[in-house]
């Protein structure tokens, strides 16, 4: 198997959701802002304060979390590809936001000095760190004493299925892809693991909740696109088998996602998990 290469891995994905900034606002938007909405209300985040957005993306959470800490608040968001954050920045404008900006910043050497941050939120950023100790001690570092961490991480593949069925079709049609030490979806899913990594970089009150959010679809193909538009890692590897390994996942794909269909509908189970921890 492969050795896992942390600057590599790391230049990759930069440029691929880089890429992905575009049709990640048209297929996710809607999708993620619907899974921020739990994180937001977990952070107790309120007027007049300073807040991070790590991993910001194309700006979920950090448009709305802008608006809970006006007035006097301020929000810098952060992310690793500068295609997400130009975008970002146009999505403010358009909203007319004034108290938030944005910028291209690496999770695991966060450029503000200590103590800078009432509080910081990451949704669904651990699973892009190449490391996940050093990215929670970066964000506990620029907190204030007393400040909050607010961050949401996907739960087990048997209960993030609208995940879990693309990876499992693709270690079984394309085992190569699975590299030893690179970073998964899942790696936080289990009862416990979160709540151990925080604790390993001296958080505390930690407290954990699960919530699903199923994602509604009418079918396989429309479910398979909305993944090609928000996975910057699927495309990565789709580019890197096979033309024939690409088809067989996307059909294979496809045809289990129909074993949801509800009606008229596909209602495939996505369970995130929302931790809030303290200084």
């Amino acid at each position: 198997m492969a050795e896992f290469d942390k600057a590599k891995y790391k230049a990759i994905e930069r440029e691929a959701y880089s890429r992905k900034a575009r049709s990640y606002e048209k297929y996710g938007s809607a999708i993620f802002e619907n899974l921020a909405s739990p994180l937001l209300e977990m952070s107790q985040i309120r007027p007049g304060e300073k807040v991070l957005d790590v991993a910001c993306g194309v700006g979920i959470p950090s448009l709305a979390a802008a608006k809970l800490i006006a007035p006097g608040g301020s929000l810098v968001g952060v992310d690793l590809a500068p295609g997400m954050v130009d975008l970002a920045r146009i999505r403010a404008q358009r909203l007319g936001l004034s108290n938030v900006s944005f910028q291209e910043a690496d999770a695991e050497q966060l450029p503000f000095p200590n103590e800078s941050f009432d509080a910081v939120l990451c949704h669904q950023g651990l699973a892009h760190f190449t490391d996940r100790t050093n990215a929670l001690s970066e964000m506990r570092r620029v907190l204030k004493p007393e400040g909050r961490v607010a961050l949401s991480v996907w739960s087990t593949p048997d209960r993030t299925v609208v995940i879990g069925m693309v990876a499992r079709t693709i270690a079984d049609l394309w085992p190569a892809a699975i590299v030893p030490g690179a970073p998964t979806w899942f790696d936080f899913g289990a009862s416990g693991a979160i709540e151990t990594i925080m604790r390993e970089v001296d958080f505390r009150e930690i407290h954990s909740t699960r919530v699903d959010h199923p994602l509604e679809v009418p079918d396989g193909e429309e479910y398979w696109q909305t993944n090609l538009g928000i996975s910057g890692r699927l495309e990565m590897l789709l580019n890197s088998v096979p033309n024939e390994i690409s088809q067989k996942i996307a059909s294979k794909v496809k045809s289990e996602a129909e074993k949801w269909r509800e009606g008229t509908i596909l209602r495939i189970p996505c369970e995130e998990i929302i931790c809030r921890a303290i200084k």
